[in-house]
């Protein structure tokens, strides 16, 4: 539970409405604002301190730690392997998990690649992280090598 309190309001509602003089609302206001800045700082380090309990190496979670931690929302990217081919789906999972086949006709395809050809992008990496170039490169692979599992390959491109 995050609570966020608004101290001058807070202050307000517990004088009674008979002390509830412009004076002594600032003057009460002026005690409590050393309290709300370091409550402020206390949100900012509760906050980081959650994030770096919930890290680990699944790859949403570590993309966006290493999104809000350098401060980049959306090109800071991790792509993991797959071999891209067509999902097999159950009869008991319905009709939403079978793969699509499109007629001649209706030019939609379901592309499947061929032999080692996704394998050859991945150059024998279980993923890649795409960062940009303002970012250091150095400091990421640091953050990677803290969360990642053993005997997991990356590489990493700057674009």
């Amino acid at each position: 539970m995050n609570l966020k309190i608004n101290y001058p309001n807070f202050v307000r509602q517990l004088l009674p409405p008979y002390k509830r003089q412009p004076s002594r609302l600032a003057l009460l206001k002026g005690f409590i604002e050393p309290l709300q800045v370091l409550f402020e700082e206390f949100n900012v380090w509760r906050d980081n301190s959650r994030m770096m309990i919930n890290v680990n190496s699944q790859v949403k979670v570590l993309e966006e730690y290493l999104r809000k931690k350098y401060n980049e929302p959306v090109r800071i990217k991790i792509v993991t392997y797959n071999n891209m081919l067509l999902l097999v789906g159950l009869l008991s999972e319905g009709r939403a998990m079978w793969p699509e086949f499109g007629l001649i006709g209706e030019n939609s395809f379901q592309s499947v690649p061929l032999e080692n050809e996704v394998r050859d992008k991945f150059d024998g990496a279980d993923f890649v992280v795409y960062i940009p170039l303002e970012v250091d490169k150095v400091l990421i692979e640091a953050e990677i090598e803290k969360y990642k599992q053993v005997l997991t390959t990356y590489k990493i491109i700057q674009k």
